[in-house]
């Protein structure tokens, strides 16, 4: 190890030469050293949004989530809006979500077990508080209303709180509104409609059964394999138009008669 002429106890550098030694002093290499400051941080925070919708429009719908997407947005409860769910709205949850079956499924059961008392409890949770209306009048700012919140949130929750239960590495709230809901809710919106949720099953998401969640899948697989209902009409009609055709030992009318139809 070499020697440095650093200053000690029994030192006797001139002012001279300790001016020299500090000038031409460098930091040791072996000392540990602030980790360097990570430049593409402000860009990934500031275009979420841009990149998420630009994102959005090259996903590829699977045809089992346009059924899905119907499936939950007729679980959501009716007293929860004057409108119902929009199906294609959830269907882009879906989409970009890309949930496993069995997760849609639980968020399934989870809106079926609501009772009508989670209306009230939802809108509840979305009224701002006291302290927050104060600020706002303070500020007079324009803020949202809680009454022009979709109950499209309420299946969006439903789908993040079965993610949450399920899947060990979770999502937060501000990816669910960046990324899943494609900027359409808020953080404070989808974290309300959980808790009004939560509260309102006083939170059993325990208590939804494996054999629930394949009910639940089957039914819904089911829904989605069944025929449409023009190609069933035209399948009776033929059925129909066959019946009248195939008859046979039938009497037929000849001149104002009854007659026995004739042999062929």
């Amino acid at each position: 190890m070499d020697y440095s002429p650093a200053p000690s106890i029994n030192s006797e550098m001139t002012d001279e030469e300790l001016d020299r030694y500090f000038a031409s002093c460098v930091p040791l290499s072996n000392l540990p050293t602030p980790p360097p400051a990570k430049e593409p941080t402000p860009t990934r925070v500031s275009t979420p949004a841009a990149q998420t919708s630009t994102q959005s429009h090259d996903i590829i719908s699977p045809p089992q989530h346009e059924v899905y997407a119907t499936h939950l947005a007729n679980l959501v409860p009716l007293n929860v809006s004057t409108h119902r769910p929009h199906a294609s709205v959830i269907q882009g949850f879906l989409d970009r979500a890309g949930l496993p079956d069995e997760i849609v499924a639980f968020a399934g059961c989870l809106l079926d077990a609501l009772s009508s008392r989670f209306a009230a409890t939802w809108r509840d949770a979305l009224a701002p508080s006291d302290y927050a209306r104060d600020v706002k009048n303070f500020l007079r700012t324009d803020l949202r209303q809680n009454a022009h919140v979709s109950p499209d949130v309420v299946a969006l929750a439903a789908l993040s709180l079965a993610h949450g239960f399920l899947v060990d590495r979770q999502r937060s709230s501000r990816h669910w509104s960046i990324r899943e809901s494609d900027g359409a809710f808020t953080v404070q919106e989808i974290e309300a409609t959980k808790r009004a949720m939560l509260h309102d099953m006083d939170y059993g998401l325990a208590r939804i059964s494996n054999d629930m969640v394949e009910r639940r899948l089957k039914n819904m697989q089911r829904t989605s394999t069944c025929p449409s209902t023009p190609i069933s009409i035209t399948t009776a009609t033929k059925q129909r138009q066959n019946l009248s055709i195939s008859l046979q030992g039938t009497a037929i009318w000849s001149y104002g008669a009854q007659t026995p139809e004739p042999s062929p």
